[in-house]
C-alpha cells in the first residue's frame, strides 16, 4: 500500500519542480474507450494473450488529463491521470466452460503514470505546400505507474435479499485470498498528433497497460470453501464466488455440441476446482482521442524551432518637407 503512494508523490514532485520550465510544455485531456484481457468472458477458444481474446462489445469508456515536457526534438516525458471502466460477462462468451460458469465483473480503474515518447516518424510540413502547418508526428511510448481498481458485481440467484444489488467482490474473498487493491502497472503503446498553428495539438493513442495482478476481474485460482470466503456475510460471499446455474450449464451444453468441446457439469465448480488461471495476469486497453494546448517559451530550443515565423517589423523613418 505504501509504494504506490510513494511513487504518486514522486511523480508529483518532478511535475511541480518541472513546471519553472514553461516552454516546451502542453497540456490536454483525453476521451476514448477501455477493455480488458483476462479470464471473464472472452471468445470461444481457451485463453489467448494480449488482444485476441477481447469481447469488443464490452468496449468501456476512459478519461482523463495529462501534462506533456519535450525534453529532446526526439523525446518527451508524459505525466498522466486516467479514468477508465473495463467489464466482462462469462455469458457473453461462447466458451462452454466460461458460459456455465457465469461470472461477471465490473471495475473502474484511475490510473496515475509517468512514460517516455519515442519520436518514431516527424513532418513539419504535412501535405508539402509550404506553409508549415500543421506539422505531425509518431510515437512510441513506454512508462510505469500505479493504479487504483475495485471489481464489483451484481448478485442474481436465489437469494432475494441480496438479488439485483451490486457488490464489492475483494472484501468477499470469493477465492479466499485478500488481494490488494493498489498496483504497479506498465504503460507501452504507440501514438500519433498533428500540431495546428504551432499551439492546438490533436491525437489519437492506443496503449496496452501490464499489470501485476491476475485479480482486475477478481477471478484467478480455486473455487474457496463455505469456510474460506469472508465471514462477516459467508452466505453472499459463497453465492458470489460460484455462480453457476441450471440455465448457464443448459447453454454450455449446447455450445460445447456445436464446437465439439468437453460438457462441463456442476462437479467442475465445485470447491478446489479451477475458476481462473494464476499463471497470467490480467491486463487492460486505452483507446484515445486527445486535445492539448502548447505553451511556448522563448528558450534557444522554443527559438532554433519557432524563431523563421518572426518578421521584422517595417519602421517608417519620418521625412523633413521640402518646400
Amino acid at each position: 500500500m505504501l509504494k504506490p503512494r510513494l511513487s504518486i508523490i514522486a511523480i508529483f514532485l518532478f511535475l511541480s519542480t518541472s513546471l519553472v520550465a514553461q516552454y516546451r510544455w502542453d497540456f490536454g485531456v483525453n476521451l476514448g474507450a477501455a477493455n480488458y484481457l483476462g479470464e471473464v468472458g472472452g471468445q470461444e477458444e481457451t485463453r489467448r494473450d494480449f488482444v485476441f481474446d477481447m469481447k469488443w462489445n464490452r468496449t468501456q469508456f476512459a478519461v482523463g488529463g495529462f501534462a506533456r515536457y519535450k525534453m529532446t526534438p526526439k523525446l518527451a516525458v508524459n505525466m498522466g491521470l486516467n479514468w477508465g471502466r473495463i467489464r466482462g460477462n462469462d455469458s457473453n462468451s461462447k466458451n462452454p466452460a466460461r458460459v456455465a460458469r457465469n461470472l461477471s465483473f465490473v471495475n473502474d480503474i484511475i490510473e496515475l503514470s509517468a512514460r517516455m515518447e519515442f519520436t518514431l516518424f516527424y513532418d513539419n510540413d504535412v501535405g508539402g505546400r509550404g506553409y508549415y502547418n500543421p506539422d505531425m508526428r509518431i510515437y512510441g511510448f513506454l512508462g510505469a505507474g500505479v493504479m487504483k481498481h475495485n471489481p464489483r458485481a451484481t448478485y442474481q440467484g436465489p437469494l432475494a435479499e441480496y438479488n439485483g444489488n451490486k457488490y464489492d467482490l475483494q472484501p468477499l474473498k470469493t477465492e479466499g485470498v485478500d488481494y490488494g487493491l493498489w498496483e504497479f502497472v506498465l504503460p507501452a503503446g504507440l501514438g500519433v498528433y498533428f500540431t495546428h498553428k504551432k499551439v492546438h495539438r490533436f491525437g489519437w493513442e492506443l496503449g496496452y497497460r501490464f499489470t501485476f495482478t491476475d485479480y482486475l476481474d477478481d477471478v484467478s485460482g480455486t473455487y474457496a470453501s463455505y469456510d474460506e470466503v469472508d465471514q462477516g456475510n459467508p452466505e453472499l460471499a459463497y453465492a458470489m464466488s460460484n455462480r453457476t446455474t441450471d440455465e448457464s450449464l443448459a447453454q454450455a451444453a449446447e455450445y460445447a455440441e456445436e464446437y465439439g468441446m468437453d460438457t462441463p457439469n456442476a462437479g467442475s465448480f465445485a470447491p478446489g476446482e479451477k475458476r481462473g488461471d494464476p499463471t497470467n495476469s490480467d491486463g487492460y486497453m486505452f483507446m484515445q482521442l486527445s486535445y492539448s494546448y502548447v505553451i511556448k517559451g522563448k528558450s534557444s530550443f522554443y527559438k532554433k524551432r519557432y524563431n523563421w515565423i518572426k518578421t521584422k517589423k517595417r519602421v517608417r523613418r519620418k521625412s523633413r518637407a521640402k518646400f
